[in-house]
């Protein structure tokens, strides 16, 4: 019942706090890409300011639920996945981050819902985050583990709150915020990164991560 409620006022206040962000947004927007802009050693992709709504990183979903249902049924995704939708917008919602972006990454992360890399499902780790040690290999033991699906959609919220600098969330029993967030959160590009564009070679180490996000996953979720 606490989980409930947590998530039944958590749902509220994000309509509040995403508006919010958005009339910031459009009264700071231009003074914060100046500073990126005068910042040595921030990264062009850090610096770019994307008029293309299916590239931002934070604000409200741009596909609806209906859609991300039958986007996962035509793909034959996971019967698990569908119990992720709802969690999704949740978190999404509560941290500022878009649903719709989370889940077309969660489905490219677990190859839709069928974790048939090292991270399996008991990790509850939709992501791909690893641990808290920077250094760490890409064994099963490297990956971060949560307690349940809703944690680790929790988290997989927070982790991009540390790239584009959102704020990140308790859980509803004030669980903490994951290792791994402080550690991106330290890096000198933390809260840098606005659009999907700089998730390649940040979140991945493959350079083509934000055209393969959005071929195969994003744009087809948004069309559908």
């Amino acid at each position: 019942m606490k989980g409930e409620l947590f998530f039944e006022s958590s749902d509220r206040l994000a309509d509040y706090t995403i508006s919010r962000r958005r009339m910031l947004k459009l009264l700071g927007g231009i003074i914060s890409y100046g500073a990126l802009a005068s910042i040595p050693g921030v990264p062009a992709w850090a610096q770019e300011v994307s008029t293309n709504p299916s590239d931002t990183i934070q604000g409200p979903a741009i596909a609806t639920k209906e859609q991300a249902v039958r986007w996962l049924s035509a793909n034959g995704a996971h019967d698990l996945t569908y119990d992720w939708v709802d969690l999704v917008w949740i978190w999404g919602e509560a941290v500022g981050i878009r649903p719709d972006l989370m889940l077309a990454q969660e489905m490219l992360e677990t190859g839709w819902g069928r974790f048939q890399g090292t991270v399996t499902p008991e990790h509850h780790n939709l992501a791909g985050i690893k641990g808290g040690d920077p250094n760490a290999a890409d064994l099963a033991g490297d990956f971060e583990r949560f307690a349940s699906w809703s944690e680790g959609i929790r988290a997989h919220a927070n982790h991009l709150a540390a790239y584009c600098g959102a704020a990140p969330v308790l859980g509803p029993n004030a669980e903490p915020v994951h290792d791994r967030y402080y550690v991106v959160a330290s890096l000198p590009w933390a809260g840098t990164v606005k659009t999907t564009g700089g998730l390649s070679g940040t979140w991945s180490t493959r350079h083509d991560y934000a055209q393969a996000l959005h071929e195969n996953c994003l744009d087809p979720l948004r069309s559908i």
